[in-house]
């Protein structure tokens, strides 16, 4: 009796290509799946940031509570005064408002640029009350322009500063990973506004 063999089997070269068509298509799947991953974390990440330059503002207009003090708000202030270094706002209790003014309050960053400070008469020991800290891996500075990114000024228009008025503007920003070469790309949440000091004294 004669067996017959089936000697009929895959060559090692349709191997070879079944191996790489399955390597292409699941780098595919991959790639689709890490994209869309890192756009969805993108999204939040800046959601995040944009939130936090809101609370930081509305904390700012809103004043800190202090001790024994109750809260002090900017815009109960008498005067406010800005210096040269456009980070750091004075407001007082008395006209003509200087650094040095024992009713003085003032907002500023930390040395890291991740925490906004508030300084008041009966601060703690430190100096400073945190008001608000930056998330993980964001900070109050634009390496793009090695600049700080909470920044207060007298407001202009046409040119002449508002005696009245004061600008305030904050930015978070922070590097959110893209891709698998370690790729970064910068997301970054800001806000704005205008403080009226109507009949105030604005130092310069």
């Amino acid at each position: 009796m004669r067996t017959t063999m089936n000697n009929k089997a895959f060559t090692l070269l349709e191997m070879l290509m079944a191996v790489s068509f399955s390597v292409l298509l699941l780098t595919g799947v991959y790639g689709f799946y890490n994209a869309s991953s890192q756009s969805y974390s993108a999204g939040i990440s800046g959601q995040i940031l944009q939130d936090g330059a809101d609370i930081v503002i509305n904390k700012i207009i809103e004043g800190g509570t202090e001790p024994g003090g109750g809260v002090f708000r900017l815009a109960t202030g008498y005067s406010f005064y800005i210096t040269n270094d456009p980070n750091i706002l004075y407001y007082c209790q008395n006209s003509l408002c200087t650094a040095s003014d024992p009713t003085a309050r003032w907002y500023t960053l930390d040395p890291t640029n991740t925490q906004v400070l508030y300084h008041h008469p009966t601060s703690n020991p430190l100096g400073y009350d945190v008001i608000y800290s930056a998330p993980a891996g964001s900070s109050f500075f634009n390496q793009a322009t090695n600049s700080k990114t909470l920044r207060f000024s007298y407001a202009t228009y046409n040119g002449k500063t508002l005696p009245n008025v004061a600008e305030i503007d904050v930015a978070l920003t922070a590097n959110v990973p893209m891709g698998t070469t370690n790729n970064r790309v910068a997301a970054s949440g800001s806000a704005s506004t205008f403080v009226l000091l109507r009949d105030h004294t604005c130092s310069t």
